[in-house]
């Protein structure tokens, strides 16, 4: 169980608000996996070793229903591994826009309704 293949799987969770996935928003700051020795079973020969997944993840937005629903998300993704044995996240303030990925420019540009853009008209 590697941090890239945790990274992998979490493209596959989204924000419900925002319709993004949670590595495009730049909403996941840092992973750590480490085994769990306290796990069932540890140290018994033939018996797969649990590992605990702690992650450091930004909040988008205020909503807290969507945050919830999000954070839960990706603790059922990360269970979805076999060696998963504890799922402990920690919720971040100070997300900016400069984390999002192009691609994710790009998607949330395209959601934006015509009568949401605004036009700037410089003095002159």
């Amino acid at each position: 169980m590697t941090v890239e293949e945790i990274r992998r799987a979490l493209r596959d969770c989204f924000h419900p608000a925002l319709k993004l996935n949670v590595e495009a928003l730049g909403l996941i700051d840092d992973i750590n996996v480490s085994p769990d020795k306290d796990a069932p079973g540890a140290g018994i020969p033939g018996v797969p070793q649990k590992h605990i997944v702690r992650l450091s993840v930004y909040r988008p937005t205020e909503d807290e229903t969507a945050t919830a629903m999000m954070t839960e998300l990706i603790r059922n993704r990360l269970y979805g591994f076999p060696e998963t044995g504890t799922v402990e996240i920690t919720l971040l303030d100070g997300w900016t826009p400069q984390r999002l990925t192009d691609e994710a420019r790009e998607q949330l540009a395209a959601q934006l309704r015509p009568q949401q853009l605004v036009q700037i008209r410089a003095k002159g």
